[in-house]
Order: structure tokens, then C-alpha cells, then sequence
């Protein structure tokens, strides 16, 4: 029996397709489409108060946020918009790329730089990873940037010993540099011998470069890292600071854009093929992967915290013993979800969530060992109302701290640091060195938590969800008498998800 087209646009010359095929290579190649379009992405904007500034004499990094690469993806976007500057000419500001590490600690780099040029507009730049080999896990891209020299804005003067304070983090600049010196701007500092200087031993040599990192507006400034011991050791040095190309971020975006895309059903669908049911129920399953392995981006990145130098890229709090401190805070919408109990067939309605939270802790203890944090998870009606506190898999993990500098003989940690100044106020670059992280030394560490709603009801509402950080068992992991005062701990960026695929 021959079967009836519909019209002519039912009609391929090639397939001669009855209305069944038609339709379903039309419902087959609408998810196909969608599985290569309709990417996840997800974006943080910062407030015009609390834009952090991209420059580093040295090679640098921050970590943006963690990522779940969706299991067919090929490729990972990062787009950064902000404001270039270094002198006006139009010529490079800085360099800067994506790189990606795996949870086993490996670093995935593509080495090319991306110059950013110096613009007096606003711009976008776009940076491509392929991630092929990493499809289906969980990485952290770091931005990597280095800044570009203005070596049309230098100036010199000579220093003694005793212009360098605050356990070597802070230096006189003298009237000469100051006279140049511009808070708004960013600078490197390089060393050499004057020639009325005394060297305490021919194999010495004064270090390399540094960044104020704490702009005041006065003749003493922060540097980062600190001065070495060496410095301070000669009578009289010379002192150059030169500017340093930079970038406002106003904000960045994650984006998946590209995707091995699922093999064609062309041929199942022709007449006489593959019995029509079974190829339905792989359309439905096709359609079901997409949304099981897209799983929804609620939140990325840190709280950006500027209480003291505005270049903070995420919030850092002091250490209390069994106390949570609050980490991270995320607003889930109105749309419920569901997932699928496969034991019982049934179907719920309540969200799970998944929680990828960075952890960082730095103390002035070169002896500290680690010590156990937790996490917990609060969901709030937003307006008031229902306040839940669910059970969370995966809350705990040991944390090792970094060496930190405080006025004790501790020469480590040049990014996440103490610095005490009149009023003991607490310091935090927020920015890694490159090398660091290449080396594992990064001190990072990653908390996957997965929670659900205590009640299907609470879908419906609009949630605040509030993720809190605590420190447990810190007495036998300190020594030579350091307090739960000397500990920071820091959180850099998170990802929340809400899971419809596990």
C-alpha cells in the first residue's frame, strides 16, 4: 500500500518521504539543532564600585569559576569586557589567555597570549579552548595576564634601608617618585645598586620586579611580594617604578559553542526502515540527554569584597573555630524542575543542586598542617517565609593553608598574605602567580556538594540560597602558640547548579 503525501513540502526528491518521516526528521533535526545552539553559558558583572583591575608586572592569574563541561562539548568561550589603558597611543596594554586545570591538578594550556589593546572605549575580548579531551568534567579556568610596560612613565629615586617598613611590604617612594606617582594607575617597582650603595657580599643580587598593590594616595605604598631581606641589607639603592598596562573588567562570560553533534537518523527514518516506535523513543531520548547534560547555571563566580584596596576578587574571612562563616550567596528562580527516581518510577518535583566551591586558607604559621572545613547550605524564601537546612553529600574536605607573612621570620605566600598595618587591617591580592599554579602550589582547594529541597513545595518559590564555610579540628594542626586569629580563610569563585542529570 502506497502511502499518501501531504503537500509538496512533504516531498524530498532524494527520501520521497511519507508524513510519518517527515515529521520525525523534522522533530530529529530541531534537536539536533538545538543540542549544537543552545550551549550552557553563564556570566558575572561586577558593580562600577567594585571592578577589579587586570595588570601584573609578572606572569599572573585569577581563577573565574568552576566549570562542568557539558558531555559533548568541544569547545569553551570566555569573553571579558572591560576598559584598556596604559598610555593613549593605541598599543598593547596587556596580554592575557585562557587556561584550564583538571581536578587531578593538570594544567591545560594553549600558550598564545591575546594582545588587548589600549582603547578608549569599552571592548570585548574573546578567548577559545578546545575541550575535546576534557568533555564531561570538571575544570577551573584561570585568566592569565601579564601586563605591557609604559616605559614613556618612569621615574627614579635613590632609597635607603630604613624607607622599607611593615615586615618589607611597604617603601618610602621619596618626593621624586611621588611626584609622579599616580594612584589611579597601576606600577611595577625594579631595583638597582646606586653607585654610593654598599653590597653586603658580591653574590647578592636585588631582586626582581614588583607591584604596588595598595594605592593610597601617600608617599608609602604596599608592594607585592614583599621586599627581600637582601634589599634591606644595602646601605643605599636605586628604585624605579614604571607604569603598567591594565584593564578594567566590568565583567565576563563562560559560554559552550561548539559540540559533537549526535549521528543523523536519516536512514531509520526512510520508509521500510527502523519501526517507527523505536525511533521516537530515541528522539524523546535525545531530547531528554539535552537537558540532563545541560544542567542550569544558578550562580558563577566570588563576592568581590573591596573594604580595603578594591582589588579583592573574593571574599576572605577570619578564621573561628566551629563557627560557618558565610562563603557564597545565590538567588534560584520560580521554575520548577524535575528529576526521575529510577527505583521507583517516580517523578519529583524538588530541585538538587550541585555546588562547586573554591577554598583557599593562608595563616602566619609556617607550621600550620590542615585541618577539616565544612560546608553547609541554607535555602531562604526570598521576602521571608520557609528556611531549610538540607542534608549536603560531599560537604567536607581537608584544607592545607598556605604559609602566610605576618612579623615573624615567614618569607612565603606573596598572594595571599597578611600585612598589618596602624589599624591590623587584613590584606588579600586575590591574584595567584602563574607559576604557582603550574607547580600545584596554588592552594586551592575544590568542595562538590550535592543537596536537595527538603519538600516538593519549595520549587515554587523563588530561593535565596546561601552556602556557609567552617573550619573543624584546627587545634592539633598549629603550633608555636598560632591562634584562630592568624588564619584567613578565602573564597575566590563558586558555581551553583541546579541538576537535572544525576
Amino acid at each position: 500500500m502506497a502511502f499518501k503525501k501531504l503537500d509538496s513540502a512533504a516531498i524530498d526528491l532524494t527520501l520521497s518521504r511519507p508524513l510519518d518521516a517527515f515529521v520525525s526528521q523534522g522533530m530529529d533535526a530541531n534537536g539536533v539543532q538545538a543540542w549544537a545552539d543552545r550551549g550552557r553559558g553563564a556570566g558575572m558583572s561586577y558593580g562600577s564600585d567594585a571592578r577589579p583591575t587586570l595588570a601584573s608586572a609578572g606572569l599572573s592569574c585569577v581563577p573565574l569559576s568552576p566549570w562542568h563541561i557539558s558531555p559533548t562539548c568541544t569547545e569553551l568561550t570566555l569573553k571579558i569586557r572591560g576598559l584598556a589603558s596604559i598610555d593613549g597611543a593605541g598599543g598593547t596594554a596587556l596580554n592575557a589567555r585562557l587556561v584550564l586545570m583538571a581536578l587531578s591538578g593538570v594544567v591545560y594550556d594553549n600558550v598564545s597570549m591575546t594582545p588587548i589593546l589600549d582603547d578608549a572605549s569599552d571592548q570585548e575580548v574573546e578567548f577559545t579552548f578546545d575541550v575535546t579531551n576534557l568533555a564531561g568534567d570538571v575544570v577551573v579556568p584561570w585568566l592569565v595576564f601579564q601586563s605591557a610596560l609604559n616605559t614613556g612613565n618612569t621615574a627614579s629615586d635613590d632609597r635607603h634601608a630604613n624607607d622599607i617598613t611593615a615586615n618589607r611590604y611597604k617603601i618610602d617612594l621619596g618626593t621624586t617618585l611621588a611626584a609622579t606617582y599616580d594612584d589611579t594607575k597601576r606600577w611595577q617597582m625594579t631595583f638597582s645598586e646606586d653607585s654610593t650603595g654598599t653590597a653586603p657580599a658580591d653574590v647578592y643580587q636585588y631582586q626582581g620586579p614588583v607591584m604596588i598593590v595598595y594605592e593610597n594616595g601617600h608617599d608609602e605604598v604596599y608592594v607585592l611580594p614583599r621586599l627581600d631581606r637582601r634589599l634591606v641589607a644595602y646601605q643605599q639603592f636605586r628604585a624605579t617604578i614604571t607604569e603598567l598596562g591594565r584593564f578594567l573588567l566590568y565583567g565576563w562570560s563562560l559560554t559552550e559553542t561548539a559540540f559533537t553533534s549526535p549521528a543523523s537518523q536519516a536512514n531509520a527514518l526512510r520508509p521500510g526502515m527502523a519501526p517507527r516506535a523505536r525511533t521516537y523513543s530515541e528522539i524523546y531520548r535525545r531530547q531528554r540527554a539535552l537537558a540532563a547534560e545541560r544542567t542550569r547555571v544558578v550562580n558563577v563566580g566570588g563576592s568581590p569584597d573591596v573594604r580595603d584596596s578594591g582589588r579583592m576578587w573574593g571574599m576572605a574571612e577570619y578564621y573561628k573555630e566551629s563557627t560557618y562563616l558565610d562563603a557564597y550567596m545565590a538567588v534560584g528562580g520560580e521554575l520548577p524542575t524535575y528529576r526521575i527516581d529510577t527505583r521507583t518510577a517516580t517523578l519529583n518535583t524538588r530541585r538538587r543542586y550541585r555546588a562547586l566551591a573554591l577554598v583557599a586558607g593562608s595563616v602566619t604559621d609556617r607550621e600550620a598542617r590542615g585541618f577539616t572545613v565544612r560546608l553547609r547550605a541554607t535555602l531562604e524564601d526570598i521576602g521571608g517565609g520557609d528556611v531549610a537546612t538540607p542534608d549536603v553529600q560531599g560537604a567536607t574536605i581537608d584544607l592545607t593553608p598556605m604559609a602566610g607573612a605576618g612579623f615573624g621570620t615567614n618569607e612565603t605566600a606573596d598572594r595571599l598574605y597578611f600585612t598589618f598595618a596602624a589599624a591590623n587591617t587584613q590584606h588579600l591580592d586575590g591574584t595567584w602567580v602563574y607559576a604557582d599554579v603550574l607547580n600545584g602550589t596554588h592552594g586551592l582547594r575544590l568542595i562538590d556538594a550535592t543537596f536537595e529541597e527538603q519538600a516538593a513545595s519549595a520549587s515554587d518559590t523563588a530561593r535565596l540560597l546561601r552556602l556557609q564555610i567552617r573550619g573543624e579540628d584546627i587545634e592539633p594542626a598549629i603550633s608555636n602558640g598560632t591562634t584562630e586569629t592568624s588564619i584567613i580563610l578565602y573564597y575566590p569563585a563558586c558555581t551553583v547548579l541546579i541538576d537535572e542529570g544525576f
